[in-house]
Parts: structure tokens; sequence; C-alpha cells
């Protein structure tokens, strides 16, 4: 009788815990597919239907269209891009990837999701060159330039 009791309130706890993953997974799918769309720099119509209001205000066609032509020029096509960070925010989520672009070898690419009652709309997006860590300075290293 215990056992069965065990198994089942394992089977319950099991059950509430993919529903609560699900969720976050089902919000990931949703940001990564705006994301997608939005990269592909060729249907501003298709990509407005993720945007925050505020972004749409903010990011006209013109610029999305200005945007992408900078980007094909300075960096090349997109040749592959990899999440490295899924970062859960209290309203909202912050995705970050690493590009490897035509003529450039790596790139950062950050999306940030507003979540409002489950509305999840895309708020900002940015290209840009990943931050170069400074080696921190060792009293060797003071040493050795004397």
């Amino acid at each position: 009788m215990k056992k069965k009791i065990l198994v089942l309130v394992t089977a319950v706890l099991m059950g509430f815990s993919a529903i609560c993953f699900a969720s976050d997974g089902t919000d990931l799918d949703y940001e990564q597919k705006a994301v997608d769309a939005f990269m592909q720099g060729k249907n501003y119509n298709e990509v407005l239907k993720y945007m925050d209001p505020e972004m749409t205000k903010s990011f006209p066609p013109e610029q999305y269209k200005t945007m992408f032509d900078y980007m094909n020029r300075d960096l090349g096509s997109l040749k592959s891009k990899r999440m490295v960070v899924y970062q859960k925010l209290n309203g909202g989520d912050v995705l970050r990837y690493r590009a490897v672009y035509e003529k450039v070898p790596v790139m950062e690419i950050i999306a940030a999701f507003r979540n409002e009652n489950g509305k999840i709309t895309m708020m900002d997006m940015m290209v840009m060159e990943p931050e170069q860590k400074i080696p921190a300075k060792t009293e060797n290293n003071n040493n050795a330039k004397k």
C-alpha cells in the first residue's frame, strides 16, 4: 500500500513539474521564433507581429531595412547563431546569441522580451561586438614590467 501511494505521489509531482517547465519552453520557443524572423532581415510585416507597440514606434520599416543593408554590407550574411544565455527576469526575458557572419567571426545578438499577462512581445534587438574581457592585473604582471 505504501509503495502505491509513493508511486502516485511521485507521478503527480513529476506531472506538475513537467507542466511548470513546459510553460518556460513554450515562451522560449516563441521568443526564438521571433528572433529567427527578425534576423532574416526580409519581411518587416512578419516581424511586426512579435514587436512591442513601443518598439514599432521607434523602429519603422525604413530603419529595419537600413539596419540590414548595413549589416549585409559590413558583416556579410549570417552563417550561424547559437543561443548561449536565456535569462528570466521579472516581466520578461533576455536571449543572447553568439553569431558568425561571413565577414566577422563573432558577434553577439541580444533580444529583450516583455511578458505582460502571458502576452510576449519583443522590446529590443541588438547586434554588436561581444565585450572584450581584459585580463586582471596580477602582482606578477606588475613586477615583470619593472
